[in-house]
């Protein structure tokens, strides 16, 4: 067993300094869906220059000085985040909250929209991203599905600990759900990893290939459904940045029209399994604002619950967790999804009805191939106690 963990160990520090470094897919290698990015990225550079001319009259829309090697925490936080990395996930503060069942009526509504949520999506360094016909199932009925894109598709390779997409893993999200159909939310710590304007060619690739994208500075929010409100915003950021949505964007972001407002927060501390007081009481605190809270960030699953507030019990899920990884690592290799029915009440008031989820899992089927599906359990928590 200690041979065992010291091996972990090497292998997790080995991944955490491979981050920086950019896989590249041959010609060869790509199948005739992938030959078709070509054409969407002539579009994207087409739209380049107006686009950039257009956001650039803003002041956030900036690039600022980068820090080759940057991480979002305090000293204090940082010997926290290396402790939990190497030896967590850490279980500290389980007493303080407590999971709802996998299936649950938080209140009686007569439902009018589902809507779909995943956890972080992460680089996948070459490796083919393919979708379980239980999880294709699972997320089959929801009108919108929501993940968190972790990184900016980029052909640099940026500094140490810079998350890389590639453009390859949009056209994998074609194949678990409809595009037009799936919000990817941009406010998260590796948004700036490459500056404003690599942020920007990826956030309008993302649009290009059809995907609703939100978290930029001027786009806190998108409309669903043209009544329900998601807002994307982030607490944390390696580096230095302007042009992203972050907490001090809560307050515009909020849709006093709407019917029905969902924050989607970047928050929290990673390889940490529930959250602490001060999150906790964060947490409630905006739930008097807003109807529920999907967040993401720590990359291991974290409690999904529920909050009395407004004559209503509002849902709150802290961390989904990640949703695909190129990591082999075995605590990055679980998260949650999650369905959740919104409408209208007796009388007339938006809330959220019945709330589904399960664990998902990351499977590394072979040297090329990573299949997301959904788990039975997940090893870090025993939900019969």
């Amino acid at each position: 067993m200690k041979h065992r963990n010291f091996f972990l160990t090497i292998l997790f520090w080995g991944s955490i300094l491979s981050l920086a470094s950019c896989s590249s897919v041959s010609p060869e290698q790509r199948s005739t869906e992938i030959e078709r990015v070509a054409a969407v990225s002539e579009r994207s550079r087409e739209n380049e220059s107006r686009t950039m001319n257009e956001d650039l009259q803003a002041e956030w829309a900036r690039e600022v000085p980068r820090k080759m090697v940057s991480t979002p925490y305090s000293f204090g936080e940082k010997l926290a985040w290396i402790k939990n990395n190497l030896f967590g996930p850490s279980s500290k503060y389980k007493e303080l909250t407590q999971f709802i069942p996998e299936s649950t009526i938080l209140n009686e509504i007569s439902p009018k929209l589902k809507l779909g949520f995943f956890g972080d999506i992460m680089q996948m360094k070459g490796r083919k991203l393919e979708f379980g016909d239980d999880l294709k199932h699972f997320f089959a009925d929801v009108d919108y599905l929501i993940g968190n894109f972790e990184g900016v598709i980029s052909s640099s390779k940026g500094g140490l600990m810079a998350s890389v997409q590639s453009e390859e893993i949009l056209i994998a999200l074609k194949s678990l759900f409809a595009p037009e159909r799936t919000v990817l939310t941009n406010a998260n710590n590796h948004t700036c990893d490459f500056g404003w304007k690599e942020f920007n060619k990826s956030y309008q690739l993302q649009k290009d290939h059809g995907f609703l994208a939100v978290g930029r500075k001027d786009e806190p929010a998108i409309l669903l459904d043209t009544r329900v409100n998601l807002a994307n915003v982030t607490k944390w950021s390696n580096q230095p940045c302007t042009h992203i949505a972050d907490f001090n964007d809560i307050d515009a972001a909020f849709n006093s029209d709407a019917v029905f407002n969902i924050l989607s927060p970047h928050w929290g501390y990673e390889m940490q399994l529930y959250p602490n007081p001060d999150q906790i009481q964060k947490g409630k605190d905006l739930l008097e604002k807003w109807d529920m809270i999907v967040g993401h960030h720590s990359h291991c699953p974290q409690v999904i619950t529920y909050y009395e507030g407004n004559n209503s019990k509002k849902l709150l899920a802290y961390s989904l967790g990640d949703f695909s990884t190129h990591l082999k690592i075995e605590k990055y290799l679980y998260g949650i999804v999650v369905k959740a029915e919104v409408g209208p009440n007796s009388e007339g008031e938006w809330q959220v009805g019945r709330v589904e989820w399960r664990f998902s899992t990351v499977n590394h089927v072979d040297e090329a191939t990573t299949k997301i599906g959904l788990a039975e359990e997940c090893e870090f928590f025993d939900l019969s106690e």
